[in-house]
């Protein structure tokens, strides 16, 4: 991996591990700092390694990216990944997304301290894509 000036080789090892034996089915060494275009070529071979038509796999968020997860489900590949915390001014002390309850029957949003947001307007952001404010 590219390291930071300090003359340190640095190697990132995957690993496929059977839940139900707790055993190692299969490892990947890379020089590739972080995991997200690796989800696909790892679940892959650990489906051949058991020899099976499906497949349920567990990875931490580091592993999310929708193009790896789709290439999964199209081979037969459920994926469980937590997304990314990508909001990173909650440390500043703002909500996030996920503060936010939506109420189905009223069309709007309760925010944690309580008061309403409720249902402006919409807009195309891009085809197929339409954003509706609060």
């Amino acid at each position: 991996m590219r390291s930071r000036g300090n003359g340190l080789v640095g190697y990132n090892v995957r690993t496929s591990v059977d839940a139900n034996h707790h055993i190692i089915l299969d490892h990947k060494v890379t020089n590739i700092g972080n995991d997200r275009s690796q989800l696909a070529d790892m679940a892959k071979r650990a489906k051949a390694i058991i020899q099976s038509e499906k497949l349920k796999v567990i990875a931490d968020r580091g592993y999310y990216k929708g193009e790896e997860i789709l290439e999964c489900e199209q081979a037969g590949i459920t994926t469980y990944i937590p997304k990314p915390q990508t909001f990173g001014n909650r440390a500043k002390g703002f909500f996030s997304k996920s503060d936010f309850i939506y109420d189905p029957a009223t069309d709007s949003f309760k925010c944690p301290c309580g008061k309403k947001a409720a249902y402006r307007f919409s807009y195309n952001e891009r085809p197929g894509h339409i954003v509706r404010k609060y």
